[in-house]
């Protein structure tokens, strides 16, 4: 699963599925080993129907039949056993299906039978029905358990079993899913079509789609794959369809074996919430990520469409060949396909520098890591609500943390370990320890005791480092921020250290396992500089000391590469939380980075000014912060350029957009926000002569000064979109306004307007980037909430106490009592209130410590 980022990314990267009642598994009393689901799908209707049977062993004696069904209603059961039908009742009771027949059953294999109906739902996921151009398609949806809304299953992973589904569609539908087609059968305007039997899948594995589709061939590939469209896109299809077979290749080279699965299919939504997902066969994508217009295609999108591509690919083998047992290791398929879709992004397209952006990730994610409600990757799964509840650490803890361990053991030996477990585990379920044992035994090592210490327990570790002569003293503690006191903890850390002495730069890793220890440099008389994080490669904080920081801040573009100047700068923003670097001194400090060559370096300095903005500036320092930002980044746009330049670094294109976002909207740069009013003429008369990026920025510098008028045209624009690309750029500029009525009915139409259940978020998070803009959206959003809510997906809900956060302890306080009441409590959101609470209560004490400090730097700057 790849998720979309966004204002609330939480949303996604810890999204919790809470529509299930189940608090336990299913058990292994009774066991399915094959199961065939028969659909009859009209999209153009409001429901559909279906049978579907299972074969079941008892391997004990059992009372009842219990399995999965949410919301469907149930028609038939029939209960055999070597061809003799079974006296029954049965009971729908939450989303357990009960089946008890007049006697136990005594050991020996059964079948049931299922005749069901349902309404398509409404929210993206289980088996849903969503309208493009004014035509009806199918879709589904399936993790986490969410099978059990589509049809009667066995919704968990170590149930993986072999599958045949047969659709019945109208003549002029297609209807797709993982295996190719077996055979089909016309019958007065329908068609039935049988699909091949699956390898063994889990449910959430599973994927139809349904609908006036149109396809082409997916050139290259190993085996056969075409990528579908809804009616009149295809066109925007080939520049995904032409990187698949190039990332698939490098895949399979890494893994040592071929793509396992019989076809490769894309699938392109336009209402899907989790931006990718990884079924077998089927690979289905948000429409905007592999849709692109290929004369207008900006760095961003290709950046995104590789690195979306690359990390359903690694699925493939990790998660799909070899899935996990329960959704407690959920964090290793997705950390896992993460960190090696990065790698494989790298090696096929280093121009996207995706390294050097995603480590922007893993310091957001280390800084919701450093708070009293941080919780362990690895958690104990008992109830539905929990199953997805830590994916954002995964995707960016998880992965960095894989990263240091590799570059520990060495990529060679950590990839044999791979392809050890998939070869012992392929085609069935494994958990963890697994997979730890693989690479301990190709590592020569106990991998599996240093790697607990960062999975079982939550938190981040400082590294506190010292020189003395040609000995480094390093110790570590449980990072926290200042005042927050916090549970002791300790890891075994694997530290690297790149070290400057005598004009030599030396490299070493050491594995610090105890509180502290002495790590001589061996040939040196005197170390002159030190960086504790090599590479930027260690999911830890670090500290060096006052001195040894100065040494090496002025000289940072020459003595550290970009890795490690970003990581650097995650790593100032650190400290100034803990109380150990003033916010003067961390403004001064952002200064001299800005002038750094390498723009993501740059784009890092915005990301920190990003939380500077968030915790300290007042409406009384809008003007100074504006003229700091100004001041501050306006020769980086003197150097990249404000217009595209031929053959330009793709990263300088990719960076662009944010950069005069910042001086266009923050600082009011005058030149910047005549270049904004020209670009989006240009965009209105002739969209396909400007990069979509930057028309996105540009829409959203003028729409801040525009208005009723300038509205109306965007929102004209968005209803007519012909490309997912214009649809999003339209819809988030319709939130940019700055004037309240037009804030309002922005507001507004994110209810009224016809936008997808996973586009309903994005004016609310658009005019929430405003000053005053948090309060505006968390009032409406309590006032609108059943409306609001009803339309998102279910797994957003227990995230909307994100509203109350920032910086604003009333908020904080009125978020509290809303999401307290019985009416708006969800399970998961009493959690995600605790979090919010953290975050706001840290950014009002670093406010109260450093905010007088901040102000008097930005005011005296004037002077």
């Amino acid at each position: 699963m790849t998720c979309a980022r966004f204002l609330f990314s939480l949303l996604f990267f810890a999204a919790a599925n809470v529509a299930a009642a189940d608090s336990v598994r299913l058990g292994t009393d009774i066991v399915p080993f094959y199961q065939a689901v028969d659909l009859t799908v009209d999209p153009s209707t409001d429901s559909y129907s279906g049978t579907t049977s299972l074969s079941l062993e008892a391997v004990r004696p059992v009372s009842a039949i219990r399995l999965h069904a949410d919301g469907i209603e149930i028609s038939e059961v029939r209960l055999g056993l070597e061809g003799a039908g079974l006296p029954l009742s049965y009971e729908l009771q939450g989303d357990i299906l009960f089946v008890e027949p007049g006697a136990p059953l005594a050991p020996g294999k059964y079948s049931l039978t299922i005749n069901f109906s349902n309404e398509f739902n409404k929210q993206a996921v289980g088996l849903y029905r969503v309208e493009s151009d004014g035509l009806g398609y199918a879709f589904t949806q399936f993790e986490a358990s969410d099978a059990r809304k589509a049809f009667p299953c066995f919704d968990e992973p170590a149930f993986k079993i072999p599958f045949e589904i047969s659709i019945t569609a109208r003549a002029g539908d297609e209807a797709v899913t993982n295996t190719p087609l077996a055979g089909e059968l016309a019958n007065d305007g329908w068609i039935k079509r049988q699909f091949a039997v699956t390898r063994p899948l889990p449910t959430y594995l599973l994927a139809i789609a349904v609908g006036p589709m149109e396809s082409a061939p997916i050139p290259d590939l190993p085996v056969p794959g075409r990528i579908y469209t809804p009616r009149g896109k295809l066109g925007l299809s080939s520049y995904a369809a032409d990187l698949a077979a190039p990332i698939l290749q490098a895949q399979q080279a890494y893994f040592g074996m071929q793509y396992p699965y019989e076809k490769l299919d894309f699938v392109a939504i336009p209402e899907y919430w989790p931006g990718a997902m990884e079924h077998p066969g089927i690979i289905t994508y948000k429409d905007s990520i592999i849709l692109l217009d290929p004369e207008t295609i900006s760095a961003d999108q290709h950046r995104v469409a590789v690195k979306v591509i690359s990390h359903e690919f690694a699925h493939q083998w990790f998660g799909n060949l070899v899935t996990m047992e329960w959704w407690d290791d959920l964090w290793l398929n997705e950390a896992f396909a993460d960190w090696l879709g990065d790698k494989i992004v790298m090696e096929l397209f280093p121009e996207t520098r995706n390294d050097l952006i995603e480590l922007r990730s893993v310091n957001a994610v280390m800084t919701t890591d450093s708070r009293s409600t941080a919780e362990p990757i690895r958690n104990p799964v008992v109830s539905s609500h929990d199953l997805l509840t830590t994916v954002g650490l995964a995707y960016n803890k998880g992965k960095s943390v894989i990263g240091m361990f590799e570059r520990w053991v060495g990529p060679e030996a950590f990839r044999t370990g791979v392809r050890s477990y998939l070869r012992e585990n392929a085609w069935g379920n494994a958990q963890s320890a697994d997979f730890w044992r693989a690479l301990s035994a190709q590592a020569g090592t106990d991998v599996a005791a240093s790697m607990e210490t960062f999975l079982e327990q939550p938190g981040v570790p400082m590294v506190e480092a010292a020189v003395d002569g040609n000995t480094i003293r390093l110790a570590q503690r449980r990072f926290s921020n200042f005042g927050t006191e916090l549970s002791p903890e300790s890891w075994r850390i694997p530290v690297g250290l790149r070290v400057g002495a005598g004009g030599k730069v030396i490299e070493k890793t050491v594995l610090l396992t105890s509180e502290a220890i002495q790590v001589p440099i061996d040939g040196v008389d005197q170390i002159d500089w030190l960086m504790p994080n090599a590479d930027g490669a260690g999911y830890y904080r670090w500290t060096i000391g006052d001195t040894a920081l100065q040494a090496i801040a002025p000289g940072a573009s020459e003595l550290l590469n970009a890795r490690e100047r970003i990581s650097f700068l995650g790593n100032l923003g650190a400290l100034l939380d803990a109380g150990e670097l003033g916010g003067d001194t961390y403004l001064r400090s952002l200064e001299a980075f800005a002038s750094d060559p390498e723009p993501l370096v740059v784009s890092a300095v915005i990301s920190e000014l990003d939380g500077v903005r968030d915790a300290f500036i007042t409406p009384e320092l809008e003007e100074a912060f504006a003229a700091y930002v100004g001041q501050t980044l306006s020769p980086a746009i003197e150097r990249f350029g404000i217009e595209p330049k031929a053959g330009e670094d793709e990263a300088i294109a990719g960076f662009r957009p944010r950069l005069l976002y910042w001086l266009g909207i923050i600082a009011g740069e005058e030149t910047v926000v005549a270049w904004a009013a020209d670009t989006t003429q240009r965009y209105l008369q002739a969209p396909s002569t400007v990069d979509p990026d930057l028309a996105d920025v540009a829409l959203k510098i003028t729409a801040k000064q525009g208005d009723e008028a300038l509205f109306g045209v965007f929102r004209e624009r968005f209803e007519s979109s012909q490309t997912p690309a214009a649809r999003r750029i339209y819809l988030q500029s319709l939130g940019a306004f700055e004037d309240p009525a037009i804030q309002d009915r922005a507001l507004a139409y994110s209810l009224d307007g016809p936008l997808y259940a996973n586009e309903v978020w994005l004016i609310p998070g658009t005019v929430r980037n405003a000053y005053g803009g948090p309060d505006r959206v968390f009032n409406w959003m309590a006032s609108h909430y059943d409306r609001f809510a009803s339309r998102l997906p279910p797994v957003y809900l227990p995230f909307l106490p994100m509203f109350g956060g920032g910086c604003d302890r009333e908020r904080m306080h009125e978020a509290t009592a809303f999401f307290s009441q019985p009416g708006v409590q969800v399970e998961g959101t009493e959690k995600q209130m605790k979090k919010v609470q953290a975050s706001v209560l840290d950014c009002i004490s670093l406010r109260e410590r450093e905010g007088q400090r901040v102000a008097d730097y930005l005011d005296g700057r004037g002077d």
